[in-house]
């Protein structure tokens, strides 16, 4: 059987902090893994400096080609159109001399320089321009990362049929881990004797984290304390003086993520209802990391979450309620609910294998070949 070629067209920085790099990694990985001969098509810009393969601990079985393209993105919004122009083109064009390949991508300006139905977009939130929403009507499928978001496409004008919805996933392997809370505390600097409710991720509003930030106000009179992973270097300077008794702990290495996570006492996934991304579109990588992990779970009440997280799996709670949110963990972690804490951890636990990277190739790679045997019947 001959080899399946992808041409994975990301403009991102590569490797990147932002959760976007590592769901980009691994997917391709996981479209290796099953048998694709991948090139991931980035633009050049400066990024981290390290080795993507060792950033994000994957395999080194796909190619990463740098489109040149001028770092102009810093200028603002004319910078990052411009780029986003001239990578699109140069992506595509690379894409096109090879025939037969699928396209794959996770932009919608490549769809304008790709022939009608020869690229797969792979959505992640509901584009408002008219102007864009022609250009992903030009794909030949579409991949939504939630059910929200296939809902919202649809009412936008596009196909039902031609919509697939996969979630994003985890790696099972890497989060195997054997590694104790006391381990996992002592490599973060954190107190072993104190009960922990910990944010794992990006500090942007639609996240939440803030959220878990008020409720910590409360929760330090119960003598749990409340840690943050994640944000950038501006973004905790700004934060820490504004919550004094939250731990911030800043930027991690993904790879870090299965011993982290471990450190908790129960982790928390605060997403806002005040964003459609946070409430009906997104579908965070940290929460199949958490299901993953055993560690006991609270979830904000949105449906981007509830679509993966059963109220069987996670202790959940109001939405952008600091203080329903701290009645919640005060609950979670009381000794009257170790029994709840433990089995829901336990189904949680379970319900994270239907979510992993190479189950989600294999579901792409299934559906892609299904829209491509359509177009050679007709």
């Amino acid at each position: 059987m001959e080899q399946q070629r992808i041409f994975y067209i990301a403009n991102i920085r590569f490797p990147t902090e932002r959760a976007h790099g590592i769901q980009v990694a691994k997917m391709c990985e996981a479209f290796a893994q099953n048998g694709a001969k991948v090139t991931l098509l980035v633009p050049s810009r400066k990024t981290i400096s390290d080795d993507p393969f060792s950033y994000y601990g994957i395999e080194r079985n796909f190619e990463i080609e740098r489109v040149p393209v001028p770092d102009v993105v810093k200028f603002g919004i004319v910078g990052f159109l411009i780029e986003s122009f001239l990578f699109a083109r140069r992506a595509a064009k690379r894409a096109k001399k090879e025939t037969n390949a699928i396209v794959y991508t996770r932009e919608e300006l490549p769809l304008l320089f790709l022939p009608r139905q020869s690229a797969f977009y792979e959505a992640h939130q509901l584009r408002r321009s008219f102007f864009l929403r022609l250009l992903f009507k030009r794909a030949k499928g579409m991949i939504s990362i939630s059910q929200g978001l296939k809902d919202a496409l649809v009412e936008a004008g596009y196909p039902k049929r031609k919509i697939l919805v996969a979630h994003d996933g985890y790696d099972e392997k890497k989060f195997s881990v054997s590694a104790t809370k006391e381990e996992a505390r002592k490599k973060l600097s954190l107190p072993e004797d104190k009960k922990i409710a910990m944010y794992i991720g990006g500090l942007e509003p639609w996240k939440g984290a803030e959220t878990l930030c008020k409720a910590a106000t409360y929760l330090v009179k119960d003598d749990i304390l409340t840690v943050i992973i994640g944000g950038t270097d501006e973004e905790v300077k700004r934060l820490q003086p504004k919550y004094p008794c939250v731990r911030f702990l800043g930027a991690r290495p993904y790879r870090e993520l299965p011993v982290n996570q471990q450190a908790a006492d129960i982790l928390v996934v605060p997403n806002s209802a005040m964003s459609e991304i946070g409430s009906r579109f997104t579908s965070p990588l940290k929460l199949f990391a958490h299901m993953a992990s055993g560690v006991a779970l609270a979830t904000a009440n949105v449906p981007a979450l509830k679509e993966v997280a059963l109220p069987t799996q996670a202790f959940m709670f109001l939405s952008d309620d600091p203080q329903n949110l701290a009645d919640v963990i005060r609950r979670a972690l009381s000794s009257e609910c170790v029994s709840e804490r433990l089995s829901k951890a336990a189904e949680a636990k379970k319900r994270a294998r239907d979510f992993t990277w190479d189950r989600r190739a294999k579901n792409v790679l299934a559906y892609m070949k299904s829209c491509l045997k359509q177009k050679e019947s007709s």
